[in-house]
């Protein structure tokens, strides 16, 4: 047995290497980005959050609107 993180299938005459993920925990954060000045703010994810939202008034330039740019997780360490 393979003690590595890839998986192996033959499928019709093809040999695939699929990557195996591993059973971590992860940390979900969300990327928010201004509509006016292109700031980045990562955060906390918070229920609710999803890809488009608008989530207020950015901080920094006062005009533009914060927009939930990608969700994502960081492995626990």
């Amino acid at each position: 047995m393979r003690a590595d993180n890839w998986s192996w299938k033959h499928v019709g005459g093809i040999t695939m290497r699929l990557f195996k993920k591993k059973n971590e925990i992860l940390d979900p954060y969300t990327v928010e980005k201004c509509s006016s000045c292109n700031k980045v703010v990562k955060r906390k994810f918070v229920e609710g959050d999803y890809v488009f939202k608008t989530s207020g008034k950015c901080t920094v330039c006062g005009t533009g609107s914060l927009m939930v740019d990608k969700i994502f997780g960081e492995p626990i360490k």
